[in-house]
């Protein structure tokens, strides 16, 4: 889990030696101790290592779960959802297989979307430099979302984004039709697809009621703590160092990728057991 390379490592004998000795090792696979204690946020993201993904649900403190799957989807993160008590709200980056997967085995809980993850995909819509007067206005208005500090500026901005909308209504239904389509062909498409998509999208939200959740006072008081408004805790805390990690010990084998990840996220439960438990 250091930054030694293997070399340094076995300084007392050769690295063939070093690794014959130490394979055992790569079998023992650490498991998070699942205790039934119910949390009041979890947050849940996933990180591509190799072939394979890493789905991880944590609190804002310690991992308490976390799955390994050849893709990200619904199904995939049913699996581990259902291994975990349903929490009173979830932060989340809004994929879609993410948001299936809370809604039928966690139907009741609150739903915060991830501001970060909000963001990249305004940029990746808009531009960081829009061409049209509907994408400027918006990415406008939604970089004043960072200074929201209160549910009554969250209601301004909101009656400020349906205000824009309206403005910008027309510009967006417009659309572009092809002239002889082929047989099997679209007729027609939206012809400002990125920046409608934008505008569609912070309207759904705000419909779901999915980006502010982290300023409802009583649900803050029903959780007894502050609620993220990112899953930064898993990009930043958790994901990042990861990466970092996988980076340092290039070259490693899928399952030995695997092993290291495991007991990294391992080593940051929170009711460990010693190693030898795992013998």
């Amino acid at each position: 889990m250091g930054k030694q390379t293997q070399a340094q490592v076995a300084r007392e004998t050769t690295s063939r030696t070093w690794r014959n000795q130490t394979s055992w090792c790569w079998n023992i696979i650490p498991k998070a101790q699942l205790t039934g204690e119910v949390h009041a946020v979890v947050l849940l993201d996933a990180t591509k290592v190799g072939n394979l993904v890493n789905l991880i649900a944590r609190t804002t403190k310690h991992v308490i779960g976390w799955r390994w799957v050849a893709w990200e989807s619904s199904n995939t993160w049913e699996l581990l959802l259902q291994q975990l008590p349903e929490p009173t709200v979830v932060v989340c980056d809004g994929q879609k297989g993410i948001s299936l997967a809370v809604a039928r085995v966690w139907p009741s809980a609150r739903v915060q979307r991830c501001m970060f993850h909000v963001w990249q995909n305004m940029r990746a819509k808009l531009t960081l430099h829009p061409q049209t007067a509907a994408g400027i206005d918006l990415l406008a208005h939604f970089k004043k979302i960072w200074d929201i500090k209160t549910p009554a500026q969250a209601q301004i901005w909101q009656k400020e984004f349906q205000t824009i909308y309206s403005k910008h209504k027309d510009f967006l239904a417009q659309r572009t039709f092809v002239k002889d389509p082929a047989k099997g062909q679209r007729k027609w498409w939206y012809t400002h697809r990125g920046v409608r998509s934008a505008y569609r999208q912070i309207g759904k939200l705000i419909e779901d009621e999915q980006l502010f959740t982290h300023l409802d006072t009583e649900l803050i008081k029903r959780v007894g703590q502050p609620i993220p408004r990112t899953t930064n805790h898993l990009e930043g805390g958790i994901n990042s160092q990861l990466k970092e990690k996988l980076k340092l010990h290039r070259g490693l084998t899928q399952t030995h990728q695997q092993r290291l990840v495991d007991w990294y996220l391992y080593g940051r439960t929170e009711d460990q057991k010693p190693t030898r438990f795992f013998l």
